[in-house]
């Protein structure tokens, strides 16, 4: 019998209409077979899997690219960890290799402590409904690089920014301002995958104050024989102030403003909490990146919030995950020779003290 994907292409190739799943090939053994043979033993052994099953070739010559040059072995992981690591299966103790299997070990372990501070959910944010307003890079009188440096230097309680690729300066100084003028804590989550361009902007990390930059990776995909590939982390958004967020396919460089197309959604009301609880898990499995880890002692009184910054309230080194419901914030809006920006009554600028 011929495998899913080659029956559905048939059926579509002889007219024959019918209901079908759009997911044949997440459940297809063949497809897990021919997956487990590019990752243990090349494209070619693939290739002969998806003979003898009588399946179509269903990964195009990107995805096996990717696959080949990012396979790794159970025996890379061992010699990672050293001879010292602790516990019968060195695997067990990486959730990266997990695939969707809970291993106690791994799970258990404390997360990164988000301990510059994390600010307090309105309680109404999550009976609000969703408001999208949406930009596109070609508009250049209400362009997406304004909209974004708009918002960073408005921002007063945090600001939290996953990133693919991050060279653009002028972002970086944007942050810098708010984290250091403005004392506002900044969280960078940035793409494992292009990481190594980040600290090509020639600024050292102890510059950083009141900043944390972390890098993230997609998930894992497994193969029985211990081989895996990790994705990459192509989620781009930023939350500013917990109350709005900007998301979509803007990365933070130059030719992104200038050169490539691009959008995204401004987004307020209930949706927040779902990028809120997004990048919360994100950055639990986030890793630090050497260099860039904050130039501040969190427990030093200058980590701590200034009273400017309302909302936000230090948080003790065990505390993982902080839930607050307070008042819902009073809104306005802001006119700017780009457009209007939906601002928050208590994000309006004030001066410094």
């Amino acid at each position: 019998m011929a495998g899913p994907l080659r029956c559905r292409v048939e059926e579509l190739r002889r007219q024959r209409w019918r209901e079908s799943s759009l997911r044949v090939l997440q459940h297809s053994e063949a497809a897990r077979l021919a997956a487990d043979a590019l990752l243990e033993r090349g494209e070619a052994a693939s290739l002969r899997v998806l003979s003898e099953e009588r399946e179509l070739p269903f990964l195009s010559p990107l995805d096996v690219d990717y696959m080949t040059s990012h396979a790794r072995g159970g025996s890379e992981l061992g010699e990672a960890l050293g001879p010292g690591a602790a516990g019968p299966d060195p695997l067990s103790l990486l959730s990266e290799v997990t695939s969707g299997t809970y291993f106690p070990l791994a799970s258990d372990i404390d997360p990164p402590d988000l301990d510059l501070g994390w600010p307090e959910v309105p309680q109404a944010t999550g009976f609000r409904p969703t408001r999208a307003v949406i930009r596109f890079q070609r508009d250049k009188a209400k362009s997406i690089k304004d909209l974004l440096h708009f918002l960073f230097s408005q921002a007063r309680t945090v600001v939290t920014v996953v990133m693919d690729i991050f060279t653009d300066m002028e972002f970086l100084c944007d942050l810098m301002e708010a984290s250091g003028w403005h004392g506002v804590p900044v969280y960078l989550l940035l793409a494992e995958e292009h990481l190594r361009h980040f600290p090509e902007m020639d600024l050292n990390g102890g510059h950083l104050w009141n900043m944390r930059v972390r890098s993230t990776c997609g998930d894992t995909y497994c193969s029985k024989a211990g081989c895996r590939v990790t994705g990459q982390a192509l989620e781009k958004f930023a939350i500013i102030d917990g109350e709005q967020v900007v998301a979509g396919s803007y990365s933070f460089t130059w030719l992104c403003s200038q050169a490539h197309t691009s959008m995204v959604l401004q987004l307020r009301g209930r949706i927040v909490e779902d990028f809120d609880r997004e990048f919360r898990c994100l950055y639990a499995e986030s890793r630090p990146v050497e260099g860039f880890c904050g130039g501040e002692d969190p427990l030093s009184p200058r980590a701590l919030p200034s009273p400017s910054c309302p909302g936000l309230r230090a948080r003790h080194p065990q505390h993982h995950i902080l839930v607050a419901l307070q008042h819902q914030p009073q809104q306005h809006q802001v006119l700017t020779s780009h457009g209007s920006f939906l601002l928050p009554r208590s994000a309006k600028r004030r001066p410094l003290q």
